[in-house]
């Protein structure tokens, strides 16, 4: 049986939006993972990233053609589900035989309209997919001859839908093995100017589940909301990996918090500085995580930058989100990461439901007091699975008419949301004032340019600078 894992073929405008001209790719970690996984079980897989190769619909019909594969399964993501779609009928076209499975968010968030949507989806693995597709597998092959046997799936029975439910999540995520790197050619993956310091520099993800409650967010969906660690043996094993089969000079940690358990995290920076890794490494936390301790460690470890999710400046729009954090720790958290010599990089949404415009301008004021060295404005984009749906159609201005490419966080165009105290001409106004004003601002500057020390450096400024300002 032969398995393909494909990125489906998605123009990069629709992933980038008007920073298309910086556009980014990173080794899709989850394929990699379920590749890494049934590899093990003894199944013969094949990843096939369509953006990075720039595929067209001509170059994979063939490329499915030759290659003759009996399973394809594509991930989904909610923007970019119409893209998965066509990349399934692209499949079906090629290899009528051939069985189609959706995985990822998206699907997994509404399962019965994905499938109602799209005629060539004959499966979607729901939830973690690493034990369910194997599950699939065994009863594509007749080792297991009821469907009702295998939880997290949907399909077609006759003219109905069957949703089997999830049944938990996995509980010892160092069974799994790391992710199957080598089926890609790794030196191609050059990500976005804002998730590097050096190149060659790729993503790593350390545990899985979120606890909170962020009601713009679904990151629950697929991980749950107990978190599960990595064995810090198991990452550093990985880390010398990337560093000496990969020539990584860098890594981000994609996980959502990172500083969620600061014993694990302790433990794993002294492992990394007592094997001298010298990796230029970012992540992601909340505000209400650090402290100076960790942040002396984390920048001895090698730390460069933190992603921190400031959204707003208002207290009333950050008790909305459900962030469970104030403005004033918002301030703080970002004076005290950069008084430890790491790059704050600083994301806000503006015009979010229940503000008007001045509080919008009070959050890009915020932003200018904070003035971390880069940062990044967005509209509301109320995804399917978040509590966000309920709130913008309680205050009004949720689009039901959307269609499934609106749902971007990078083109604001045809937004799904509208503000009804703001009004979509000033909500795009104030998108571009925020840019405007943030990266014209003297000390952004000064900051940004004493961070300029290699020619990598002015490669990657340029790049971003062209995707700011560039159109």
């Amino acid at each position: 049986m032969k398995l393909l894992l494909l990125q489906p073929l998605v123009p990069s405008r629709t992933l980038w939006g008007k920073f298309e001209k910086a556009e980014g790719f990173v080794p899709p970690i989850g394929l990699l993972s379920i590749a890494a996984f049934l590899r093990e079980a003894g199944y013969f897989v094949t990843i096939k990233d369509s953006q990075v190769d720039k595929m067209t619909e001509n170059d994979l019909e063939l490329y499915l053609k030759e290659n003759c594969f009996d399973v394809i399964g594509i991930p989904t993501f909610t923007n970019s589900i119409a893209f998965s779609y066509a990349t399934a009928k692209i499949c079906k076209k090629a290899l009528p035989n051939c069985k189609v499975v959706l995985g990822g968010v998206h699907a997994t968030t509404m399962p019965e309209r994905t499938l109602r949507e799209c005629a060539e989806v004959d499966f979607i693995i729901l939830g973690e997919g690493e034990y369910r597709f194997e599950s699939l597998l065994k009863y594509l092959k007749n080792e297991i001859n009821n469907l009702d046997r295998i939880d997290g799936i949907a399909y077609r029975s006759g003219n109905k839908i069957v949703v089997n439910e999830m049944k938990g999540y996995i509980n010892d995520i160092g069974k799994l093995p790391l992710p199957a790197y080598d089926l890609l050619d790794m030196s191609r993956y050059i990500p976005h100017p804002t998730q590097y310091k050096y190149l060659p520099n790729y993503p790593v993800v350390i545990q899985r589940g979120c606890p909170y409650n962020c009601s713009f967010c679904a990151a629950h969906t697929i991980h749950g909301k107990i978190v599960r660690f990595k064995p810090v043996e198991k990452v550093i094993e990985e880390l010398k990996i990337l560093k000496k089969q990969y020539s990584a000079r860098g890594v981000y940690f994609q996980d959502s918090t990172f500083l969620i358990n600061k014993k694990y995290i302790t433990e794993l920076l002294n492992r990394m500085i007592e094997e001298k890794l010298d990796l230029a490494w970012a992540c992601n936390t909340r505000v209400n995580t650090i402290d100076k301790d960790i942040l002396k460690l984390m920048k001895k470890a090698g730390c460069w930058m933190i992603d921190f999710g400031i959204e707003s400046g208002n207290q009333k729009s950050l008790d909305l989100m459900k962030k469970g954090v104030t403005v004033e720790q918002n301030e703080r958290a970002v004076k005290l990461t950069e008084k430890n010599r790491i790059m704050a990089f600083c994301t806000y949404i503006l015009a979010f439901p229940g503000e008007n415009y001045e509080d919008s301008l009070n959050t890009i004021k915020f932003s200018l007091k904070l003035r971390s060295t880069m940062a990044m404005f967005y509209l509301p984009v109320p995804y399917p699975g978040t509590e966000l749906i309920n709130i913008a159609r309680d205050y009004g201005g949720l689009r039901e008419d959307a269609v499934w490419e609106d749902y971007s966080a990078v083109d604001f165009s045809n937004m799904v949301y509208v503000n009804p105290l703001i009004g979509k001409e000033k909500m795009l106004a104030l998108i571009k004032l925020a840019y405007r004003k943030y990266y014209t601002n003297p000390i952004v500057i000064i900051k940004n340019l004493l961070a300029i020390r290699t020619f990598s450096a002015i490669s990657k400024y340029y790049r971003a600078f062209m995707a700011v300002f560039g159109s």
